[in-house]
């Protein structure tokens, strides 16, 4: 089994709905998925980053849909946590003087999309995560990594489990996870996006883990 992940959030646009989310898709014929993507991207390559939030490969974003709706071998997955139902107070791990503590809310998500995920009952399992700015640079997405892949490994011994966090670059199926993740974020921000009513059969989604 192959997932690749992306976040999208909002934290400080008051106009809109606070939120964290993780979002993505899960697969086992990993080269078949490739093979149609790169086709898709084709005479976008070699401009610029193929980023979601873009508006010159908006039309990449049907594509992506598309393409999810086409595999029957492809899930979207989907982890979303409201930023007003975070535990909060004293005892709450998730706040820290106050403020957000942004890397324990996202390792918790993803631990509890990874519990939803059921990967226990695969034999292998390759999860790769976009990279994002972390605090402490290097050293704090190394200790993400860490700590996300420690997890797995106590909870899930029989699966062989390869997590990675890697920039967008380095794979293009990120690209794909970065659409389907600013998809999943409109919708949740109130956009009608009805290409995921349609794919609402194939999709696995959690709401509001740590509450």
């Amino acid at each position: 089994m192959y997932i690749f992940l992306d976040e999208s959030y909002n934290l400080k646009d008051r106009y809109k709905p606070q939120l964290i989310s993780i979002n993505g898709f899960m697969t086992v014929p990993v080269k078949k998925v490739w093979k149609q993507w790169r086709e898709y991207r084709r005479k976008f390559a070699g401009r610029w980053r193929i980023h979601a939030t873009d508006a010159v490969f908006e039309p990449l974003r049907e594509k992506v849909l598309h393409l999810m709706q086409l595999s029957p071998d492809i899930t979207l997955v989907s982890v979303l946590q409201m930023i007003p139902d975070i535990p909060a107070g004293n005892e709450s791990p998730y706040y820290r003087k106050g403020k957000l503590h942004f890397d324990k809310v996202y390792e918790d998500m993803l631990k509890s999309l990874f519990n939803r995920l059921q990967l226990g009952a695969y034999t292998s399992v390759t999860i790769t995560v976009d990279s994002r700015k972390v605090k402490y640079g290097a050293l704090g997405k190394k200790r993400t990594q860490e700590h996300i892949l420690a997890y797995l490994t106590e909870y899930y011994p029989t699966t062989r489990i390869t997590f990675r966090i890697a920039p967008s670059t380095s794979d293009v199926l990120l690209e794909v996870a970065d659409f389907v993740s600013n998809t999943f974020y409109k919708h949740y921000t109130g956009q009608e996006i009805p290409a995921l009513q349609q794919l609402e059969g194939k999709t696995i989604a959690l709401k509001n883990p740590l509450k």
